[in-house]
Parts: structure tokens; sequence; C-alpha cells
């Protein structure tokens, strides 16, 4: 089997293969990566990616020109486009997979681009816009056979791993309530849309409006304040919810809920609730009962801080954080599951020689996707997992937009006795002629 057939099958030509030869790659066997995306996120990604030995970078696609302008100085021979659908024609043959850094309303449209000629993909966090959106890529995968990782970066730290075996010790005996959190709000005054403005040179704002509206271009959508609009982004929710809440939804398999109920500012037609507390219900599974996940977000909703706590010590960090708050113990961690430490710090002293530990290193969330590639690994946010924790993140935002508390159906995933909240599974609809 040539190197890019076997490149292109993933992960399904290794079944009962633990580690494969790299030999079996030949003398250059490195993977030709393409980027959607080069400026803003994107330039970080290139930049980690630069440093991968298993990596070659073949492409760049960006809408804004001048924005990308300083990674493409940095790579003088790498071809560059706007349309990435142009890349990707034009080099496709020679593009093993593909990273995705681009406005959370075009995720969708551009991952199952790529998926449908069987590149592999990388898409930031979150996986997409809104449900039938995240079902769609998930099932994408699942069909191709390919590699897909979403980019919850702490999801390959050493945060879950060590939260995972305290839990599994018993380390915090009944869990009572698990938190999660963000500072940040995403929040605009919408009473109207923003005032036209002229589109900057070097970028093609129909290109980067995709499959959103056609309105026009204003600096209070682009370049960095899109996340605050529905039209684009997914608010605080959709920048913080996918690393915050990740360790406590996996760590003790929380599943689907059954509840989500909504605490808020008010809602806002175009944009999002200035505060917001989310309770999300998950019913009881084998060896454990129900529980229940808080999620805060804004200045008048933040976490309530345990009494176990030190006033001096700060909770969490600037991207907010996680709790888990048990009958023995109390967990508290940074973003991304960052340095999980129990509290107060006399106790995590007491307890430090009994605690279980894990290895200190592990591949980092690119390094992963690339090993996963390649068979040596498996990716550890694939679609299949990362879906379904933005799907469970989705129907948070679907719940503030709307206002309203939701009843679900764990085992269909559907909403319940509430037709509107259903409909906000596809919205918004694709702009005609971006229909992926």
């Amino acid at each position: 089997m040539g190197r890019r057939a076997f490149l292109g099958r993933g992960v399904s030509a290794l079944a009962g293969v633990t580690i494969l030869p790299r030999s079996v790659f030949g003398a250059n066997g490195k993977i030709d990566v393409a980027f959607i995306g080069a400026g803003g996120k994107g330039s970080s990604a290139v930049k980690a990616m630069a440093g991968n030995p298993a990596a070659n970078i073949v492409a760049f696609a960006d809408v804004d020109e001048k924005r990308a302008g300083a990674t493409y100085q940095g790579f003088p021979g790498v071809p560059t486009f706007a349309d990435f659908r142009k890349m990707m024609d034009k080099h496709g043959k020679g593009i093993d997979a593909v990273v995705i850094s681009t406005p959370d309303h075009t995720h969708h449209y551009c991952g199952k681009w790529c998926m449908r000629m069987g590149k592999h993909v990388y898409i930031e966090k979150p996986l997409a816009h809104n449900i039938a959106q995240i079902r769609d890529l998930m099932e994408a995968e699942k069909k191709n056979k390919l590699v897909c990782q979403m980019g919850n970066q702490g999801h390959s730290g050493v945060g879950i791993p060590l939260l995972d075996a305290w839990a599994k010790a018993g380390v915090f005996g009944e869990v009572k309530e698990l938190r999660a959190w963000c500072k940040s709000n995403w929040s605009f005054d919408d009473a109207e849309r923003p005032k036209a403005e002229p589109v900057p040179p070097g970028l093609d704002w129909d290109l980067w409006l995709g499959p959103a509206p056609q309105i026009p271009h204003s600096t209070r959508y682009y370049p960095s304040r899109w996340r605050g609009w529905f039209d684009f982004g997914n608010g605080a929710l959709g920048d913080w919810a996918c690393h915050n809440m990740d360790a406590p939804w996996t760590v003790f398999d929380l599943g689907y809920p059954s509840k989500v109920h909504v605490e808020s500012t008010g809602p806002l037609k175009l944009s999002f609730p200035k505060s917001a507390r989310l309770t999300y219900t998950f019913p009881a599974k084998p060896g454990r009962g129900e529980m229940v996940l808080r999620w805060y977000q804004g200045p008048e909703f933040q976490p309530e801080r345990p009494a176990e706590l030190e006033p001096d010590r700060q909770m969490g960090n600037e991207g907010g954080g996680s709790l888990i708050i048990g009958s023995k113990a109390t967990a508290v961690m940074g973003s991304h599951a960052g340095t999980p430490r129990i509290i107060p710090e006399s106790k995590a002293q007491e307890m430090a020689a009994t605690l279980p530990k894990v290895a200190e290193k592990r591949s980092s969330h690119f390094d992963n996707w690339l090993r996963a590639i390649r068979g040596e690994e498996k990716a550890r946010s694939h679609f299949a997992y990362a879906g379904l924790l933005t799907e469970v993140m989705q129907l948070g935002n679907i719940a503030l937009h709307l206002n309203c508390n939701l009843k679900l159906d764990p085992v269909s995933r559907e909403i319940l006795d509430n037709p509107e909240a259903k409909k906000m599974f596809s919205w918004p609809p694709p702009r005609k002629g971006w229909e992926a």
C-alpha cells in the first residue's frame, strides 16, 4: 500500500496493531498538512505544527491576505489562497490532512468539504455552529474512517487522567456537585445591527461570511468580535465550555443531560446574555447516581467559593476553571483542566503521599492527532467524543437564546415538549450556495 493510500485509510487500517514501524512511510514519511485559517488563531496552529518533525506544511488558505501575511512570510515557498476550495482543487492530491482555524459558523462547511475528499481534519473548538452540523461531522468521521480531532487542547494534558485516577480511587467520595465557568461573556447590545463599514484591503468579506447571512462588514464582527454574535459564534459557552466542562464531563462519564435549567440577565436577539448560570442534570448510570454540572459565565454569575478554599487564593485562572465537590475531598483546577489541586492546601499536603499519580508527559494535542493518523495512537478528542461534548454545550445556548428550561430524552438526544427549541438544532440555516 502506498504512503498516501495508507494515510487516507487512517486508523481503520490498523486493527489490532498498536505501533506501526515508521519504515512503512518510506524515507520521507511525513504527513502533508494544509491550513484553512493562517492569521489570528490559525497562526498559532501553524507555529505549533511547524516544529513537528512528523509534518510538512504544504498549503495555506485565508480570506484575509493582510492578516495572514506574517504567516505567509515565514513560509515563502508554500502556496497561498483566499478560497480554501481552490486550494483543495489544485493541491488536494498532495494533502493528507487539514487544520481548520476559522470562525465557528464555517467549521462544518470547511470540515465536511475536506472530509469528502478523504482528508483527516483538525477543527478548533467548538466543533460546529449547531447540533445538526455536529451530528453531520460525527457521521462523516465514521463513514469515511478518518482521523479527526477537535481543538480542546486540555484533553491532551495530564489534568484529566489525574482526576480520573483520583475519582476511580475514591478520593472524592460521593460527588455532590460539579462546576465549570469562564469570566468572559461575549455579550453585545444588539438593539440594531452595526452600521456598514468599508471592507479593509486584503479581506474577501463574502468568503468570510461563507454560510452566514449576507450582511455588511463591520469591525464589531471582524476580526476578533464575531464570537459574540449568533450569526457567527457561540458566545462564552462556545469559547470556553469545551475546555472547562471537559474534565468533569469526561471523568464522571456524564453523557447526555435530562434537563437544562437556565438563569440569566436576559436573552438578546442577535447576541448572548451578559451573564448566566446553566444547571445540567445528568441521569444516573451504573456505579453512580444522578449528577449536576453547573456552568457560570459573565460577571453577574460566577461560581460560589467553596468553604475549603483559602480566602487569599485565586479560584481557577483567568480563563476560568472547574470544581469537583465531594463528600471526602474537593478539587479545583484552572481552565483546560490545568493543575488540579485538592483544597485546602493543608489537606493537599496531607493527602499527597496517598494520591494516585499519572505520567507527567503526554503527546501534545497536535502531536496526538498526527500520531493517530500514522496509527501510533488514538485521537483523544475524536469527533465521536468531541461532538457529544459540543452538543451538550449547544443545548445550553439553545436554552439561553430562548430563555427557557429544556427537558430531554438522553437516549434519543431529543428535546421534549418544545418544538421551538427543537428547531434550534439546525439554526441557523446556511446561505444559499453554501450548503455543505
